[in-house]
């Protein structure tokens, strides 16, 4: 029964400060949906939004297929979200992400109303929950909320490496067959 209990805390002392484990659970989720998209020709990007344990919507990136700009896993799912609960407000829901979201998607995540905002890999080019600027935390908007990044920032970014590398290699073998 130690070794039990103390594996459980090995494993919490893991988590990033302001995480929990039902945040690790909808993230693995999340990066299982990414690696959905990128078995389908998508950037590998999955989100799941949820609140007290339940999902509520979950989706990979669809912008190919659905040759739909607003096609990211984030609205995707926070759609899905607002279908079930039948609001657009997503009052007490968390969004786990595996990629930090864009302006577009930090935008509709405030303006949804969404509690916590829980991402993995860091986007340094793109990012707009604290790289390049942190729309859910700007003070001049009529919502806030906090957001935690870097949970199983590993694998997310491992599968967002991996599929670039791919698709660079299949387009120098395009580009010397052609």
């Amino acid at each position: 029964m130690r070794s039990h209990q103390s594996r459980i805390r090995r494993r919490r002392r893991r988590l990033p400060p302001g995480t929990t484990v039902t945040d690790l659970r909808m993230m693995r989720r999340a990066l299982e949906l990414a690696r959905l998209a990128a078995a389908a020709g998508e950037i590998p990007v999955g989100a799941v939004v949820y609140r007290d344990g339940e999902v509520l919507g979950e989706a990979a990136n669809n912008r190919e297929a659905s040759t739909d700009p607003t096609g990211h896993a984030e609205v995707v799912a926070m759609r899905q979200a607002g279908e079930r609960l039948g609001s657009w407000r997503l009052i007490g829901c968390s969004i786990a992400v595996t990629l930090e979201p864009c302006s577009m998607c930090a935008g509709a995540l405030v303006n949804a109303r969404m509690a916590r905002i829980v991402f993995g890999a860091s986007d340094p080019k793109a990012g707009a929950c604290g790289s390049l600027m942190n729309v859910p935390q700007d003070t001049r908007l009529n919502h806030r909320c906090p957001v935690v990044g870097g949970l199983l920032r590993g694998p997310c970014a491992q599968e967002l490496r991996a599929f670039f590398r791919r698709r660079r290699a299949e387009r120098r073998a395009a580009a010397a067959s052609g």
